[in-house]
This record gives C-alpha cells, structure tokens and sequence, in this order.
C-alpha cells in the first residue's frame, strides 16, 4: 500500500476523514489536510487550556533541555510518547511497518506518528491538561496514570487492530465519522 502512491494518498486521506468528517478530503492535496490538521490541533489545545484553567503559551519543547519546557509541554510530550509506545507496539505485532508513514513521511517512526495522531484528541492531549490541572509539577506519573484512563475508556487496544484493517482494506472501507469514535465503531 505504501509503495503505490496512489494507495498511500488514499489512505491518508481515509485517515484525515477520520478526523474531518464533514470535509470532503478527496478535493484536498494532503498538504492541505496536513495544515487543516495543525489547525484542529492548535484550537484542541486552546481549548483544552481554557477548559481546565491551563496557561497554553503554544506547543514549544525542547528534548535537550527539558526543564526549560512548561508544565503542559513537558505533560504533553509525556502523554505522546506513552502513546507513541502503545502505538508501535500494536502496528508491529500487527506487522505493519513503523517506519512506512501515509501522513508522516520523516523520522524513524512516522507510520506511529500517523496511528497515534488519529486518537491523540482522546487520549495524550486531554490526559495532559488534566494532569497539569490536577498537579502542575507532575513528574510524569499522573499524566500516565491519566493517559491508561482515557486509553482504556476509549478501548483503544481493540479499537486499533480493527482501525488499521478498515484502512488498508479499501479506501471506501475507512471510516466516514470521527468525533469520538474512529471507524471501529463502523467494523
């Protein structure tokens, strides 16, 4: 699926409409959705500042000096890479290719990147600002403890084995909603 490009643009395009129902993804390069995604996430984490009286200056970190982040960095990469972990886990027992991104195209990893991306909403970014909400000088272990609570209300490890073969099955096959349940809600 990935060495042919035109079954790797449609599903990333299955992915972005996972995350845009409401758009016609067909009529959009996947640039275009990349940007539209920045966006989404940008509001999300607005949002999510206002909501749980967290200060959001902006995503900003910095991996070689990690105590100059703020609170709700330092929680959000924290969360992430938990995500990121989980994600890699069931793409390789499943045998897909980490390595092999539809969205992502850098990295080591970018085939996780576009997985994890697709619950990140539900999962890493709400654990975060509630655990900076909960203890602003969280070393790492409520964000954790939060991010397994969202992960096992959403059911997100049965959830991804059905997700990933709703995509690659067929472009039609993917799923047609997002909001809080991506496509196994539809297998």
């Amino acid at each position: 699926a990935w060495a042919d490009k035109r079954r790797r643009t449609q599903i990333a395009r299955a992915m972005f409409r996972m995350r845009f129902p409401e758009v016609d993804v067909d009529e959009k390069s996947v640039k275009e959705l990349r940007g539209m995604e920045g966006l989404r996430v940008r509001a999300l984490y607005a949002e999510l500042g206002t909501r749980y009286g967290v200060t959001w200056k902006g995503r900003n970190y910095d991996r070689q000096n990690w105590g100059m982040s703020d609170d709700i960095n330092r929680a959000l990469s924290t969360a992430n890479a938990s995500l990121y972990a989980l994600c890699a886990a069931v793409i390789t027992s499943l045998g897909y290719l980490p390595s092999l991104g539809f969205v992502h195209d850098s990295g080591t990893l970018p085939f996780v990147y576009d997985v994890a991306d697709l619950y990140k909403h539900l999962t890493s970014i709400p654990a975060a600002f509630l655990a900076v909400r909960q203890n602003p000088g969280d070393d790492g272990e409520l964000v954790r403890k939060l991010l397994k609570q969202r992960i096992e209300e959403e059911r997100l490890l049965p959830r991804l084995p059905k997700d990933l073969a709703a995509l690659f099955q067929t472009a039609e096959a993917a799923p047609q909603s997002a909001g809080a349940r991506p496509p196994s809600a539809l297998a």
